[in-house]
């Protein structure tokens, strides 16, 4: 299978804030690809692993969405149809492209990843680079050059070297943040920069109402412990459109660089 189609009700699972919930969108974009992963390397999740049979994780480096109307304007009771394709460059860059047409609107998305593995069992911050054994039998098309998507997450690297106009520090929450493999959950890292930047605003609470996501374009570089606080830094921005990065507060190690576009809330 190298597409799939799944179609949804937006019903209150799938909503937050009177909209579609953002954090829904990431779990399933997130299951939706690893679904074609492992049904091309006819694995489960829980059974990959690299040549020498250590488990490996699999591990976002970016994400990134835009729709066409902000969340809020996805509506109780939409229908949403997803369908989505993948491809991967060699055996550590895996690619899914998915769009998710409903009565309100379009969402347009594409992942990457790569797998890791662990170098301490006791330790998220050690993680290694990994690649799965890729059957004969794959059936993922396979590119012949590096797209741009991955590149551009290269050249991201540096951006925590940029002057920041705010910070704050932001302690996990494990039950919301941490994954069934105790690693820091990839949905949680747009949660937890909206969280931070609306300590930013005169009134939170307001700023969260008044606000919805129309995009989002997430890269991933780092994981942390349980124990370890995230330092948010805000990179410039306004209103309507912000650039921050999430870093440890133990290291200072960059775990990601966010870029969120917000549209009005649709009432």
């Amino acid at each position: 299978m190298n597409s799939l189609i799944r179609e949804y009700a937006v019903n209150m699972p799938q909503m937050a804030m009177g909209g579609l919930s953002e954090l829904w969108l990431f779990k399933e974009l997130g299951d939706l690809h690893w679904a074609l992963i492992t049904d091309g390397l006819g694995q489960k999740s829980s059974q990959l692993a690299d040549a020498n049979g250590d488990r490996l994780y699999p591990t976002f480096t970016r994400i990134q969405f835009r729709a066409t109307v902000p969340l809020s304007g996805f509506a109780e009771n939409d229908l949403l149809k997803a369908g989505g394709t993948i491809e991967r460059f060699g055996s550590t860059y895996f690619f899914t492209n998915w769009s998710f047409v409903g009565d309100s609107g379009i969402i347009s998305a594409r992942l990457m990843s790569t797998f890791t593995k662990r170098s301490s069992k006791n330790s998220n911050t050690g993680l290694l680079k990994g690649a799965p054994v890729i059957p004969v039998a794959c059936t993922i098309t396979q590119l012949t050059e590096q797209p741009g998507f991955a590149v551009a997450f290269r050249q991201n690297r540096t951006a925590n070297e940029r002057n920041a106009d705010f910070s704050t520090e932001y302690v996990l929450n494990p039950p919301t943040d941490i994954n069934g493999v105790r690693l820091l959950y990839f949905a949680a890292y747009p949660l937890i920069a909206d969280t931070c930047e609306a300590r930013a605003q005169a009134n939170p609470i307001n700023w969260h109402m008044e606000r919805s996501v129309i995009a989002r374009d997430i890269f991933y570089s780092a994981n942390c412990d349980l124990h370890d606080r995230i330092i948010y830094r805000r990179h410039g921005g306004n209103n309507n459109q912000v650039e921050a990065t999430l870093s440890r507060a133990s290291d200072g190690e960059m775990m990601a660089f966010v870029a969120t576009d917000y549209g009005p809330v649709v009432i």
